[in-house]
């Protein structure tokens, strides 16, 4: 559904339901620093490097990535639920103990609460902690977000009285939740919000020393230019690390993401690790759901995230899809958490290099493997293969949902109808993007990092934008921004062409074109949701196929999901809208 697609709510901050607009899932482009790719044949195995920052590790070498999962024992959660985080295998626990309900007179905390002493109960089992604490109490600096010298004293002592509390099960604390939203860095008029949040963070790496990892940050989204503006104010050099909140429907684009993140840190002089602290699929298909918790952790764990939580634990009145409870039922979710607990043991997965961008193979260990991508047939000799969830796949093709396939002595991919996809080719080499004003041939469009996330634009050129599963051109018709997705054939091809867009009924629709070799193929205006007629094109080497999208008449109004497919000639099919 297009609302879906386009707009979700934000998560909690300090144990309070925050629903607010979430801009939605997004973006990007191949980057030279993404980790090592492995050529892949059925005996042979070598790697091909990839330039990196110096000083940086390879994520082959790094430790294995933590999944953890999300509880909300500081809003009431009983302590019976421990036993469905172990059920599911969790290593570690993120929550929060609120620093105005713990210390509600200076200089005294409250650390024997229900939810401290479930927290410790996690401890006595194991577990570790990832808490996140807002500096903000009434008994300082009005109530804001402290600033001042007195005020980030006392943020800094109150965590070291959570430090003295859990010991070394306290893993991180992540200072502020989602500071790229509404309602946070809650500061007084005048004062340098990027450089008072720094100011505490120092504080409280003086006070801590050490004893646990700060994480700084914390975004809605993996918001590079929002992190940016802390990076001028020196952040990088007091945390021990990054705290995302990289909310997706789809996998693909990921690792765009990431590696746009990284190279901002290189740029800005030191790269620390990333924790993707909240991630999850707001979805009621549950087969979908726990496919997207695979491709998700390990795209996560192949390109350098030290740690992932999935948010949450149990669906909850606010969130009624995400969790991997229902209640006290188990979700297809869960079988996917306690299966990613398995792989993520063997260390870092690699990409496998298998020579199309629409397949995705990523190595666990020696002899596991995690496929997906354009739909073509699997033979596999000698191994298992499981779904997403854990459970034996006795019938199985290469498809969107991902399979593992471990113990094999050979694994053969056919190839696919399939010659490029705006979503999972996105970024890619496959497609290139542009904005076109008027009849000009078209500026070509960088990868732009935003507030929220990283897009195919220009911020000249806003509200234009081309995201992986949604976009939105600018300007009217008098004046059209018009945003552009190309395709460029190889060589000679006979294609099929399938498309499905689909937009909320606001402002006066959205003029859509498909061309080949310069040649309108189809004209529409799309006003709710749109399949595509059949269309077919004969290409030559350096023909190029376009989707251009306009505002029609008036500006506003204008964001829409889409998807476009080209096939093989003779396989063409209805190509299936994002939700």
């Amino acid at each position: 559904m297009v609302r879906r697609a386009l707009i979700a709510p934000l998560r909690q901050t300090a144990g309070q339901v925050r629903p607010a607009l979430r801009i939605a899932v997004l973006v990007a482009m191949l980057a030279a620093c993404g980790p090592a790719h492995l050529k892949h044949t059925a005996e042979v195995t070598s790697p091909i490097g990839t330039a990196r920052a110096a000083g940086t590790a390879e994520p082959a070498k790094l430790p294995p990535m933590m999944l953890g999962v999300q509880t909300h024992f500081s809003q009431g959660w009983t302590p019976s639920t421990l036993a469905q985080a172990q059920q599911v295998g969790a290593p570690m626990l993120r929550d929060s103990l609120p620093w105005a309900e713990t210390e509600k007179v200076r200089g005294s905390y409250s650390l024997n609460t229900p939810a401290v002493q479930a927290l410790a109960a996690a401890c006595a089992g194991g577990q570790r902690l990832l808490l996140t604490a807002v500096p903000s109490n009434p008994l300082y600096d009005g109530g804001g977000w402290v600033s001042s010298a007195a005020g980030n004293a006392a943020f800094a002592a109150y965590l070291a009285a959570l430090a003295d509390r859990f010991g070394p099960c306290l893993a991180a604390i992540e200072v502020g939740n989602e500071l790229n939203g509404s309602g946070t860095l809650v500061y007084p008029a005048g004062v340098d919000r990027a450089a008072a949040y720094v100011a505490t963070l120092k504080a409280v790496r003086a006070r801590l020393g050490g004893r646990t990892a700060i994480l700084g940050g914390s975004t809605n989204m993996i918001g590079t230019g929002f992190l940016r503006t802390l990076f001028a104010a020196g952040m990088l050099a007091t945390v021990d690390g990054i705290a995302v909140h990289p909310y997706r429907l789809r996998a693909e684009g990921l690792d765009v993401e990431l590696a746009q993140l990284n190279a901002a840190m290189d740029a800005a002089g030191k790269r620390v690790p990333v924790w993707a602290s909240e991630f999850s699929v707001d979805t009621r298909n549950q087969p979908m759901a726990a496919g997207e918790l695979v491709k998700q952790a390990t795209m996560l764990a192949a390109h350098g995230a030290a740690q992932a939580s999935w948010y949450a634990l149990i669906d909850q009145r606010w969130f009624p899809n995400m969790g991997l409870y229902a209640g006290n039922a188990p979700k297809a979710q869960a079988g996917a958490f306690r299966l990613m607990q398995q792989l993520l043991a063997r260390g870092r997965p690699q990409r496998l290099d298998l020579g199309d961008p629409l397949l995705f193979a990523y190595r666990f260990g020696a002899d596991t493997t995690v496929v997906w991508g354009a739909p073509r047939a699997l033979t596999v000799q000698g191994g298992q293969v499981r779904d997403a969830t854990g459970a034996p796949a006795t019938s199985f093709s290469v498809s969107e949902r991902p399979l593992v396939i471990t113990g094999t002595t050979a694994i053969r991919y056919g190839t696919s109808t399939w010659i490029a996809d705006t979503l999972m080719g996105w970024g890619s080499p496959q497609w290139r993007y542009a904005a076109r004003l008027k009849a000009e041939a078209g500026y070509r469009l960088p990868l732009f990092d935003d507030q929220f996330t990283s897009y195919f634009g220009d911020r000249w050129y806003r509200p234009l934008r081309i995201n992986t599963t949604s976009a939105a051109p600018g300007g009217t018709a008098a004046a059209p921004i018009r945003a552009v997705w190309r395709y460029v054939a190889p060589g000679a091809q006979a294609v099929d062409i399938g498309g499905c867009f689909a937009k909320a009924a606001s402002g006066d629709g959205v003029d859509l074109t498909v061309t080949a070799a310069g040649k309108v193929l189809w004209r529409g205006v799309l006003t709710g949701q749109l399949q595509l007629p059949p269309l077919s094109a004969n290409l030559a080497g350096g023909d190029a196929v376009e989707l251009v999208a306009g505002p029609n008449q008036t500006a506003g109004g204008d964001s829409f999901n889409l998807r476009l497919v080209l096939f093989q000639r003779g396989a063409g099919e209805p190509v299936a809208c994002p939700e």
